[in-house]
């Protein structure tokens, strides 16, 4: 699997797929509910679906600082493009106008040399 964002600012895609760690990405789809979704009074449950969101939650490696900017750097436009190849919906490739909020990152200092490296847990939504 790959998976690349596209960088407005040089006009290419790059490939996160080597900083994403073993068992990093997990895809998800979230249901949009209408005004009128909930309970009638028998119990039955309506939905009113008016759309649904592709997510992707991820999480890197330990990355460099070099590396982590960089990533960050991809995620911080409003919105921006994602293409995954093979998607699991669709068996192909397939390109999503996405977003991202909540970046965490968290630190892992080496004693011996003092250089710290950060791990980057993200998700990707779908606009």
């Amino acid at each position: 699997m790959k998976v690349e964002i596209f960088y407005a600012y040089t006009n290419q895609w790059v490939d996160i797929t080597p900083y994403i760690a073993w068992q990093g990405l997990t895809f998800s789809r979230n249901d949009v509910d209408g005004p009128n979704a909930g309970r009638d009074m028998t119990g039955m449950m309506h939905r009113g679906r008016v759309a649904s969101k592709q997510k992707m939650e991820i999480k890197t490696v330990p990355l460099t600082r070099a590396q982590s900017s960089m990533i960050q750097n991809l995620l911080y436009p409003e919105t921006f493009y994602v293409r995954v190849n093979p998607y699991p919906h669709t068996n192909g490739p397939f390109v999503l106008n996405m977003y991202s909020n909540n970046v965490k990152i968290s630190y892992l200092i080496h004693r011996t040399n003092g250089e710290d490296l950060q791990t980057l847990s993200f998700p990707l939504v779908e606009n």
